[in-house]
């Protein structure tokens, strides 16, 4: 699923491992592990990460959004909004599956070579499997994530291009009128006047105070070995093939930081987390779908 994995990122061998201080060619099995591992887990973790994550954003972005003049600032709320909840739901739902998916192709590459040499304790082959499976877990979710993260941030643009789209054309013909979403924004409508004071939209670019509840999302916290992944990986889909990067342009940052500056000079920079991947109990994908239909 990733071409040339172990020339990517670097797939954890410890080279202590008895097993591999007596056969040093085993090696080059555990990469090949690690890419079924993520082969067999990310189809279900994409698919329905993405499928929510861009719902919710793009659910949420044009209410919040609905008199924001700027496509813009609403491109890269959503930008900052859906990468941060697609990365989050990739891996709270990949992580137990490809631990499981990890330890059965680890298990079943090298079983044959520990048996060829004599080495039939099953406890010492479950010892090695348990290190390297453990020292690949990160790596893994990583790498599922930022594919996730990839294909919601092209899926999000093509969802927005309508409100985008709608922008551009009133500012074109009606410079100078206001611009509000009629689809949110009707006459006698609850909302958003029902809303307290300090949520309600008013006419105009949003405030410092409600731009701030989108910028926080680039300050969430997403893997834990995001160090682990190069800066110049190439966004990956789940066919492995290398995909457009989709990343917001500097004018976007630019006019989002603008915004928030006409209530107040003090705004956060804003920038895109992360780099714009067999047994008798049931599967790694089987336990994705469980684990996210709990959820929804």
């Amino acid at each position: 699923i990733i071409p040339n994995l172990p020339s990517l990122v670097h797939v954890m061998v410890n080279s202590q491992i008895p097993l591999f201080r007596m056969q040093p060619g085993l090696k080059s099995l555990v990469p090949h592990a690690v890419d079924r591992a993520i082969k067999e887990v990310i189809s279900a973790v994409v698919e329905r990460s993405v499928t929510i994550s861009c719902l919710a954003t793009r659910e949420m972005v044009t209410k919040d959004f609905a008199m924001e003049p700027d496509e813009n600032v609403l491109k890269k709320a959503a930008q900052l909004m859906v990468s941060s909840v697609a990365g989050s739901l990739a891996l709270v739902t990949c992580r137990e599956p490809l631990r499981v998916s990890l330890t059965n192709h680890l298990w079943q590459l090298l079983l044959p070579h520990v048996a060829a040499k004599d080495m039939n304790e099953t406890a010492v082959l479950e010892q090695v499997v348990h290190v390297l499976s453990n020292e690949n877990l990160e790596l893994g979710c990583n790498l599922i994530e930022k594919a996730v993260v990839d294909r919601a941030l092209s899926d999000i643009e093509e969802s927005i291009a309508p409100a985008l789209q709608a922008r551009r054309e009133h500012k074109a013909r009606k410079p100078n009128v206001p611009y509000f979403d009629t689809g949110y924004i009707t006459t006698g409508s609850k909302w958003p006047q029902a809303l307290p004071e300090m949520l309600r939209l008013k006419k105009g670019p949003l405030s410092a105070q409600q731009l701030k509840v989108y910028k926080d999302f680039n300050n969430m916290p997403m893997g834990n070995s995001k160090a682990r992944l190069p800066a110049g990986l190439p966004p990956l889909n789940v066919s492995g093939t290398v995909t457009p990067s989709v990343t917001p342009t500097q004018e976007s940052v630019t006019s989002f930081q603008a915004q928030g500056q006409q209530a107040t000079p003090a705004t956060s920079p804003l920038a895109l987390p992360g780099g714009p991947l067999t047994s008798t109990s049931p599967t790694p994908a089987q336990q994705v779908q469980a684990v996210l239909s709990a959820e929804t």
